[in-house]
């Protein structure tokens, strides 16, 4: 057996929340024979001020340092793990003037490197490896008298594309990538994105098993003799084809159309006049599963564009764990996933629904599932530790 890692994975995205994250979900499965410490999102003092009564998963008392700022979490493999709260940043996103951006980049860096110091020399983790999560705004310069063995960034979505770091983002990242000993995309179509994919991996995201399993166990197909339950989870944002939904909807006035998952800036507004559509909101993650079972069929609806086209979705390999059939546009180039769902245009995507309706069965039931036992987060956490092994020795 290999050597047991020291893993500090520096995150952008935070450790608690109402949805699945790839980060979360590939560190949870590393700590069962490696050490880590999960640097968490860094708040601002804006957050702390504003946000807080909206976000309910912002840990206040272990920011300020009313609490001890390391949480010691027992996860459910028996394994253990520690979350690093950092203090409070000065909001910088908002800053236009790269020179002024720059000065307080540096300052927040500083205040984050020293959390981190601290928190290695308690927790004993001097050597170790980095990984960096999608964050290159504390990378670049971060990790100086840090000094880790092996810097490997963590990319998930395409920088570029994402409005809330479009002022900065992609230049830091391209900055970034050079400073690390490799980066580790999760779609093949994101690694070609990049300029310097020659030093690059691909670990595809996966499913947590877990929480499925108990639906796993089972093959019971939903019924089709009264509603048609048509599913979607994630976020409900501008990503969707809403004229495509639409579409769906008045064809299948008969069908029930289940949207489950955070609704941005009332993105959802042009399907709210229909009868025969539900919004649930964010919901526990526990509680997908049971909700899930009574879909029919899930959909993932994404216009195509330079944000999505790099997607490599979770809740495919989850409509698939619960082995639902799938019906997804042709946003980005899946090959994996696309010998076992269904890939439809604007003009067949609503045919395409009734016809893996219509045909779905046990066989194909325990096809789907089978594919996405193959995908849990337990073997994509082996692909993403052999890639830490070959920089860390």
């Amino acid at each position: 057996m290999k050597n047991s890692l020291n893993i500090v994975c520096h995150a952008f995205p935070s450790w608690r929340g109402d949805y699945m994250k790839s980060t979360v979900q590939l560190m949870k499965e590393l700590a069962v024979n490696h050490r880590v410490l999960y640097v968490d999102y860094a708040y601002s003092w804006k957050d702390i001020l504003v946000n807080i009564k909206h976000n309910k998963y912002i840990p206040v008392k272990r920011i300020l340092r009313i609490d001890n700022s390391i949480e010691k979490v027992n996860l459910s493999s028996g394994a253990e793990l520690n979350v690093l709260s950092l203090p409070p940043i000065i909001p910088f996103n908002w800053i236009s003037n790269k020179y002024l951006y720059k000065t307080v980049q540096f300052i927040n860096q500083k205040i984050i490197e020293k959390s981190i110091q601290k928190a290695l020399k308690k927790l004993d983790m001097q050597t170790h490896v980095m990984v960096n999560a999608f964050n290159p705004f504390f990378g670049l310069n971060g990790y100086k008298n840090i000094k880790p063995k092996a810097t490997v960034y963590y990319c998930y979505d395409n920088i570029e594309a994402s409005n809330w770091a479009s002022k900065h983002g992609a230049r830091l990242e391209k900055e970034f990538i050079t400073k690390t000993d490799t980066v580790v995309f999760t779609s093949e179509t994101l690694k070609k994105s990049k300029f310097n994919a020659s030093k690059a991996h691909v670990v595809n995201n996966g499913v947590d098993v877990s929480l499925f399993q108990k639906e796993m166990e089972c093959i019971q197909l939903p019924s089709t003799n009264g509603k048609i339950n048509v599913g979607y989870v994630g976020t409900i944002d501008n990503r969707l084809d809403y004229t495509l939904l639409e579409n769906c909807i008045k064809q299948f006035p008969n069908w029930d159309f289940h949207f489950i998952g955070r609704v941005m800036e009332n993105a959802n507004e042009p399907l709210l006049k229909y009868d025969n559509v539900r919004f649930y909101g964010a919901v526990d993650i526990k509680e997908l599963p049971a909700m899930m079972k009574n879909f029919n069929v899930g959909i993932i609806p994404f216009l195509k564009n330079e944000f999505t086209v790099n997607i490599y979705p979770m809740k495919a390999n989850e409509y698939l764990a619960l082995g639902l059939p799938v019906v997804m546009t042709p946003f980005a180039e899946i090959n994996d996933l696309h010998r076992i769902v269904t890939v439809a245009d604007t003009n067949t995507f609503a045919s395409s629904l009734e016809i893996e309706v219509m045909k779905n069965n046990e066989e194909l039931q325990q096809l789907r599932k089978n594919f996405a036992l193959s995908n849990n987060w337990k073997n994509k956490a082996i692909e993403f530790e052999n890639i830490l092994y070959q920089y860390a020795s």
